[in-house]
């Protein structure tokens, strides 16, 4: 047993989590938060709230968790949305075709070729009805398809910021990591809205000093070195485009901070 899985041992017996469905056998991807988690979870909730809701003023909305078929044909996920799976001939079972290589981890069997599997979660919506619908993989569609409601509400003024936390889905091929690849889970998300024209944030001077550990996409493809540079720096390097994505990235590693992940 490796460390990590000690500790999610440890935050079962102590009341933070544990599999759903237990009694009746369970399913991968599915944890419910126990006393202790819930307490947990909803402190880091309200310490997001603090800094985008009450920080930055952003106003926080809430939006369906099913979408219909025509979102999400329009944002690509009904296309694109997807893993590449495969299976194994003897036993049945599903991997992600990037994680296995010739034969089943499970039982040694044979795989079959690979195919891509979307990753929503398909329904249909009404009684008898033909209108298809999916889970939301994200709250983001939420936000943009309501975008000239907001607008409005703004005074038809940019820039403006528009927060989002709820439950999301996402039908993972083999959700074998834990509480790291989740079927259902929380998403915090907010999206900022700038004239492409205006790129200088009014509090940018609070943040040009924060150091961020950055994989350029050069690095990316060559020998995976990390570049640590200020927010300011990487600005005037070209690396972050302008001071809007320089500032709010600053501002997540702050939070992230702040609850004690390590960059």
């Amino acid at each position: 047993m490796d460390k990590y899985e000690r500790v999610v041992e440890l935050a079962k017996r102590r009341g933070f989590l544990w599999p759903s469905f237990e009694i009746y056998g369970s399913t991968a991807g599915f944890w419910d938060f126990g006393p202790l988690g819930a307490a947990l979870k909803r402190r880091i909730e309200d310490l997001w709230r603090d800094f985008y809701v009450i920080g930055e003023g952003f106003y926080e909305i809430e939006t369906p968790t099913m979408g219909i078929e025509d979102v999400f044909v329009a944002s690509g996920h009904v296309s694109s949305f997807v893993d590449l799976m495969v299976e194994c001939k003897k036993c049945g079972e599903a991997f992600r075709a990037d994680l296995v290589h010739e034969k089943c981890p499970e039982c040694g069997g044979s795989l079959g070729d690979a195919y891509a599997f979307n990753l929503m979660f398909k329904t249909s919506i009404g009684p008898g009805s033909q209108r298809i619908g999916y889970l939301r993989p994200e709250t983001a569609q939420g936000m943009f398809v309501g975008f000239h409601r907001l607008l409005r509400f703004y005074r038809d003024k940019l820039p403006f910021g528009v927060a989002q936390m709820g439950k999301v889905y996402r039908n993972e091929i083999s959700p074998r990591q834990g509480v790291l690849r989740l079927r259902e889970f929380t998403i915090a998300e907010a999206e900022i809205f700038i004239d492409p024209r205006k790129r200088e944030h009014p509090r940018f001077d609070d943040v040009e000093d924060v150091m961020l550990r950055l994989y350029t996409v050069k690095e990316q493809v060559g020998n995976g070195n990390m570049l640590e540079l200020s927010v300011k720096d990487a600005i005037e390097k070209g690396i972050i485009t302008h001071q809007f994505m320089g500032y709010h990235i600053a501002l997540i590693q702050l939070f992230l901070l702040r609850i004690g992940i390590s960059p």
